[in-house]
C-alpha cells in the first residue's frame, strides 16, 4: 500500500473498528456511501445493515434495502444499538434526529466528511477555463483519489468529455476515473500477488488513477500511455505533487503517444489493462503487439478487458485464453481476464504463431 493513504486509511480506521459486533446504519448513499460500504467489507469485513437516503425515485425496487430517517422512530429494537455513520453534511435536523434517540457524536454516530476533511469537505477547485485543469467543485466525496486531491492538490477526479480533446485519435473515448474502490476487487479476482517481477501497462491511463491504484495494490512496475497532450499534462503534473520523481523511479513509466504503435515498450509487462479506451482498429493494434511481445520475450501475461466490446480479438489472436468473466460495481460492469496458452509462456521464437 502506498504511504501517501496512511492517513487516509488511519481516519477511516479508527472510526469502523469501534463498530464490531454493531449494527451499523449507513446515513447517504451518494459515491461517498456506497464507498464506504465497500471500504468496511474489504478492509475490515463489517457489512452495513441499514442504508438511509432521500433518493426514492421510482425505480429503485421495494426490495432494495433503502429506508428513511423514520427508521430511528419505530422502536426498532436493531437500530437501538446501532452506530451510525452520517456520509452527508450535518445539519440540525439530522443532529436533532439523532440526539432525540440517544445518538452521541463521537461515540454512537461519525461524520465522514469531517473525520476525512475537518471542516474543508466543500471544495471550490481552480479557478481556470481549462477544462483539463479544471477540478472538482462541490462537495467532496470520501475516496482515495479525492484525499490526494484535497491533501496535495493533485487532479484527478474531473471528467473530460472526448469532444473537448484537443489531440484527434479514431475512436478516443471520454476520460472517467478509476480508483481503488473499482480495481482491487478486479485484481482478487484474477489472484493477483505482484511481485518484484510483474508489471502492470494501462492502455489509456489520463490523468493517472489507475496507475495510483496499482501502485497502491503492490505492483513496483507500472507503466501507462496517453495521447491527449494535456490530459498527459496533468498525469505529469499529478505524479510531482505526489513527489514521484518519475526520473528516479524508473519502474513507473508515463508515455505519450500512439498506444497502437508501442512494440518493445510492452515487453517489461506481463499484466495489461483495458477499460474500454479506444474504438476496434486502435485495440486491435495493441493486441498485434502484445502478440508480437509474447513472441520476442515468452511469459505468463494477464489482459484485464473492462467492457470488452472486442473480446472477439484477443480470442481470435491464439495467444490467450478466457480464464474469468465476472460483474462489478462499475459503469461497465463486465470483465474479461485472459491469460496466456501455457505453451506461449515458455516456447521459443521458433514454436510462436
Amino acid at each position: 500500500m502506498l504511504n501517501l493513504f496512511d492517513d487516509f486509511r488511519e481516519r477511516l480506521d479508527s472510526v469502523m473498528i469501534q463498530a464490531f459486533g454493531k449494527r451499523i446504519v449507513l446515513w447517504g448513499y451518494g459515491y461517498t456511501g456506497r464507498f464506504l460500504e465497500w471500504y468496511a467489507e474489504y478492509y475490515h469485513s463489517i457489512k452495513v445493515d441499514f442504508i438511509i437516503t432521500e433518493d426514492w425515485s421510482r425505480g429503485i425496487p421495494y426490495n432494495f434495502p433503502l429506508f428513511r430517517d423514520s427508521l430511528f422512530d419505530f422502536d426498532y429494537a436493531d437500530v437501538k444499538d446501532a452506530v451510525v455513520w452520517l456520509t452527508i453534511p450535518e445539519s440540525e435536523i439530522i443532529t436533532e434526529k439523532l440526539k432525540e434517540h440517544g445518538y452521541i457524536k463521537g461515540k454512537s454516530w461519525f461524520s465522514f466528511l469531517e473525520i476525512v476533511f475537518g471542516e474543508d469537505y466543500i471544495c471550490t477547485g481552480e479557478q481556470t477555463e481549462d477544462i483539463f485543469r479544471k477540478r472538482k467543485t462541490g462537495m467532496r466525496d470520501v475516496q482515495f483519489l479525492e484525499w490526494l486531491e484535497y491533501k496535495y492538490g493533485c487532479n484527478f477526479v474531473s471528467a473530460i468529455d472526448s469532444s473537448c480533446f484537443l489531440d484527434t485519435m479514431e475512436g478516443a473515448h471520454s476520460y472517467r476515473v478509476t480508483t481503488q474502490k473499482e480495481i482491487f476487487p478486479i485484481l482478487d479476482k484474477c489472484h493477483c500477488i505482484p511481485g518484484k517481477d510483474d508489471g502492470i501497462f494501462d492502455f489509456g491511463c489520463g490523468k493517472g488513477g489507475a496507475m495510483v491504484a496499482f501502485l497502491d495494490y503492490g505492483f513496483s512496475r507500472v507503466g501507462g500511455v496517453e495521447y491527449e497532450t494535456k490530459i498527459y499534462e496533468e498525469l505529469l503534473s499529478n505524479f510531482q505533487k505526489l513527489n514521484i520523481d518519475l526520473d528516479q523511479h524508473k519502474e513507473i513509466s508515463c508515455i505519450h503517444g500512439d498506444a497502437a504503435k508501442l512494440e518493445k515498450e510492452l515487453d517489461d509487462y506481463n499484466w495489461f489493462y483495458y477499460f474500454d479506451p479506444f474504438e476496434k482498429s486502435i485495440f486491435e493494434k495493441t493486441m498485434e503487439h502484445i502478440c508480437d511481445s509474447l513472441r520476442r520475450k515468452p511469459r505468463r501475461v494477464h489482459i484485464i478487458n473492462i467492457n470488452p466490446k472486442y473480446h472477439h480479438i484477443v480470442k481470435e489472436s491464439g495467444f490467450f485464453d478466457l480464464t474469468n468473466q465476472f460483474c462489478v460495481a462499475i459503469r461497465q460492469k463486465v470483465v474479461d481476464v485472459f491469460v496466456t496458452r501455457k505453451e506461449y509462456e515458455t516456447a521459443g521464437e521458433e514454436d510462436a504463431i
